[in-house]
């Protein structure tokens, strides 16, 4: 994905010399503004654990195990084996 930007910066670039005009620099501007604000947004976004229960709707939903798949409610007794919650060990 990274080469992606690159060449598009660098065709960006290119049509900004040959056209000479101010529109391939916009549009190259924003996508090197567009490609560094989702590396900030990717690198630095917690990754926050969906809790909601699906029986009660509360945010109740714990692990039974840590690194097995299972959650139980706190708030219901709703319990399932085999549902997985991504990031809830690290919770």
């Amino acid at each position: 994905m990274l080469v992606a930007w690159i060449l598009f910066i660098l065709l960006g670039a290119a049509i900004a010399a040959w056209a000479g005009s101010w529109l391939p620099v916009a549009v190259a501007g924003v996508l090197v503004a567009g490609f560094f604000f989702w590396i900030l947004i990717s690198t630095l976004s917690p990754a926050i654990p969906c809790r909601i229960c699906p029986q009660c709707g509360g945010e109740g939903l714990v692990k039974i195990r840590r690194g097995v798949p299972g959650v139980r409610c706190e708030k219901c007794d709703f319990i399932d084996e085999d549902l997985h919650v991504a990031y809830l060990d690290e919770w």
